[in-house]
């Protein structure tokens, strides 16, 4: 049965799937089904990675017709080798050899499934991968502030025991000087109104320990002032680490894909699961479809192509001894043309008996 007019369509996905349109002409309806399936898979895998492409190149580059051609380009890279790997598959009916054949490109499509799945993940995910990015760069900002109030309350604490200290000095001061000036006023201590010897005794305390309170003093408003100027520097260095922070943290690829791995786990594999499944489609499709019409075409025209390649190593074989013995008649025979004869009639007659064989084999599969 021939197919002549075919929807370009058609033609585009068969294609895609690599398939022959000269073997295709010989084969059923069916045939053109299975095929222009395949091809479909294959298409639409290229699509997938070129979109999934474009949405990775997007967080690198921020010029539109960058993305897009680089996203072609890698789609049409994608696309080619899913075409290569099914357009190589050859069906031979054997389970066994042909799981041996399809492993390697079944792990070669799902190394690109997982390569194209994780663009397509981060855009899925985009809204909970920048939530999970802000609360990052919060729990740092957070951190880098708790720090920051530690510390002030640490110096507010210091500063607030050397100002009672400095009050507890000057209460002593002052108890001093009103036992001082009672005690000449004669209404405490001793009664007696003017400058007597417990007045003086009590004067001189009240200076000596004046003098002591103003060394005291001015140490410890000297503690309160350092204090005062480590409170301004860690505040210049939390200002300037929180703006480091913020300059510094990112929302790239490399950052997203990190915090895309913190997410569910369940949800993104079964995207990636997903994906794995429409990358291996195509190869699957072949390898648990029947050996068809297409496939025994395909072979036959390999042992075609190997009868007539054994015919022609034959013909040349035929020729060189036909020249040798031509050779050979026209000469004395030598001890190098005596050995050669035989090697040379072995080595026809092998290429004569496998030109045989082949050709059995080719004429048995037609009648079939």
């Amino acid at each position: 049965m021939e197919i002549r007019s075919t929807h370009p369509f058609t033609r585009f996905f068969l294609f895609c799937a690599g398939s022959s349109m000269d073997v295709l002409y010989q084969c059923p309806r069916s045939e053109w089904i299975k095929h222009t399936g395949i091809g479909v898979s294959v298409f639409f895998t290229g699509i997938l990675a070129a979109l999934s492409s474009f949405y990775a190149f997007r967080l690198i580059f921020p010029q539109l017709l960058i993305c897009l051609i680089l996203s072609l380009i890698w789609g049409g890279i994608i696309f080619n080798l899913d075409r290569y790997i099914v357009s190589s598959f050859r069906i031979q009916a054997r389970p066994l050899k042909e799981f041996l054949q399809a492993a390697p490109r079944l792990l070669m499509a799902v190394a690109i499934a997982l390569v194209i799945s994780k663009p397509l993940e981060l855009e899925i995910f985009k809204e909970e991968i920048q939530y999970s990015l802000y609360q990052q760069k919060s729990r740092l900002t957070d951190s880098l502030m708790l720090n920051h109030q530690q510390k002030l309350e640490s110096w507010d604490r210091k500063t607030k025991a050397l100002k009672e200290e400095l009050k507890g000095y000057f209460d002593i001061k002052e108890g001093y000087y009103r036992d001082y000036i009672c005690e000449c006023d004669g209404t405490c201590g001793t009664g007696q109104k003017g400058r007597g010897i417990e007045c003086l005794v009590k004067k001189e305390k009240y200076e000596s320990f004046s003098a002591e309170f103003e060394l005291n003093r001015q140490r410890i408003e000297e503690l309160i002032a350092q204090n005062e100027r480590e409170k301004q520097f860690a505040a210049a260095a939390y200002e300037k680490n929180r703006s480091a922070v913020e300059a510094s943290f990112s929302f790239g690829f490399l950052a997203q894909l990190d915090a895309l791995s913190d997410l569910d786990s369940l949800a993104s594999m079964a995207i990636t699961l997903l994906l794995i499944m429409i990358e291996i489609t195509p190869v699957l499709t072949k390898l648990l479809a029947a050996k068809g019409p297409y496939d025994h075409l395909l072979q036959m025209g390999d042992h075609a192509y190997k009868v007539k390649y054994i015919q022609s190593v034959y013909t040349q074989q035929q020729e060189l001894y036909q020249t040798a013995r031509m050779a050979a008649a026209t000469r004395p025979p030598s001890a190098s043309t005596r050995s050669d004869t035989p090697k040379n009639t072995s080595e026809s007659r092998s290429a004569g008996n496998r030109y045989r064989r082949l050709k059995e084999q080719f004429q048995n599969r037609k009648n079939n």
